[in-house]
């Protein structure tokens, strides 16, 4: 009787190691992407929350005042204050754009513009339009 011994190899050929790490790098590619795109929805979201504590605000002031403040900031500072301060900045921490209009549909406009803080782009948030599907 003799005795066969096999040789055997131990570890990983590069292949397997090049596969397992492209496969690592798949997974990082979609936490990363999922991780930087809810920090976006959080700011919109936090923005549309902020927009709608305003516009409540500005309801109130309109009840006691029979007009809209000339700025947003009135609220923060009229005596006893309707709103905080810190409540007057969107999720970018940039101040909203507001401005009385006087029309019976719209009386004001107060907008966030997003994060490229720029007038008239797609990500601009409009209180008007936030509700809306």
């Amino acid at each position: 009787m003799t005795k066969h011994f096999e040789s055997r190899r131990t570890g990983f050929t590069l292949l397997e190691l090049m596969l397992v790490l492209a496969i690592i790098g798949v997974l990082m590619a979609v936490a990363a992407y999922n991780i930087v795109g809810s920090g976006t929805r959080a700011k919109i979201r936090v923005t549309k929350i902020s927009m709608q504590t305003i516009e409540g605000a500005l309801k109130t002031y309109y009840t006691e005042e029979s007009a809209y403040p000339p700025s947003v900031t009135t609220l923060a500072t009229v005596k006893p204050p309707i709103l905080e301060s810190s409540k007057l900045r969107d999720g970018w921490n940039q101040n909203f754009y507001y401005r009385v209009t006087g029309t019976q549909e719209r009386p004001y406009e107060l907008v966030s513009l997003g994060a490229d803080g720029k007038s008239g782009t797609e990500d601009d948030i409009d209180v008007w339009k936030i509700n809306q599907p």
